[in-house]
């Protein structure tokens, strides 16, 4: 074999090799990804959330894919409840300060659009109903979690090379047939007492902000409490243990 031939030889085998490598199999370059960005190009919003869940599926800290999906679900679903738990998600695996708390707005914002659709009776005290609506909202996000960690889990024990699940024990199904927490308002609406002005006794640690985000479901409702105690709170930033704040 002459020389040209050896070097030809060299070239095609190099190919062949090239070519029969492994593509690294990183989430940006992964089909369901690029699935789903199609699809909210093409406004097909719930494809475009079902590819993003099948990202998450197998790379479940991948924290581009959670905050899209945050996104889709808070802006084009209307979901508040699934944009606040992939925030949260986002959140604990963002590293940057900043984005973390551009995101905590995102989870206030998502909060209020919940609490907006909660029912509302009258007779009750607001501050109460706040809590009741944030705890509600609690439930249902937590629930939300658990169905995510029950996939996750799937997806490892498929890794792992485990006995596939059957279909009638799905741990995914089971999960997902369960009801939703019972609405906690109309469990303590029935007895609730006539309203009457609420008040908050100021502790360690307490600002007109955090007793805003904890009563109002917003810290921008600080504003509103100030007014409400100007008379004995000139100043915004000196509140004193054991002071009793009136909320509006």
């Amino acid at each position: 074999m002459n020389r040209l031939c050896r070097i030809a030889l060299c070239v095609v085998l190099s190919w062949v090799a090239t070519g029969c490598e492994k593509p690294s199999a990183t989430p940006e370059n992964s089909i369901a990804y690029q699935r789903a960005r199609r699809a909210v190009e093409a406004k097909d919003f719930a494809v475009a959330a079902a590819a993003y869940r099948l990202v998450l599926d197998e790379h479940p800290r991948f924290g581009r894919a959670h905050l899209e999906l945050g996104l889709l679900a808070d802006e084009k679903l209307g979901d508040p409840v699934l944009a606040i738990y992939h925030y949260r998600r986002y959140h604990d695996l963002e590293t940057s300060a900043d984005k973390r708390r551009v995101i905590e707005d995102y989870v206030e914002r998502a909060k209020l659009a919940l609490a907006a659709r909660l029912p509302k009776p009258e007779g009750v005290d607001t501050a109460e109903l706040v809590r009741l609506q944030n705890q509600n909202a609690a439930l249902m996000i937590e629930l939300t979690g658990l169905r995510s960690k029950v996939t996750e889990l799937e997806t490892a024990l498929q890794a792992a090379a485990q006995p596939p699940v059957s279909p009638g024990t799905s741990l995914t199904g089971s999960v997902a047939a369960l009801p939703l927490p019972p609405p906690i308002l109309t469990q303590v609406v029935a007895n609730a007492e006539p309203a009457r002005p609420a008040t908050h006794k100021v502790v360690k640690g307490d600002t007109l902000y955090s007793i805003a985000a904890r009563y109002y479901g917003s810290r921008a409702a600080w504003e509103k409490i100030h007014r409400a105690n100007q008379a004995n709170l000139p100043n915004k930033d000196q509140l004193r243990i054991g002071q009793e704040l009136v909320l509006p």
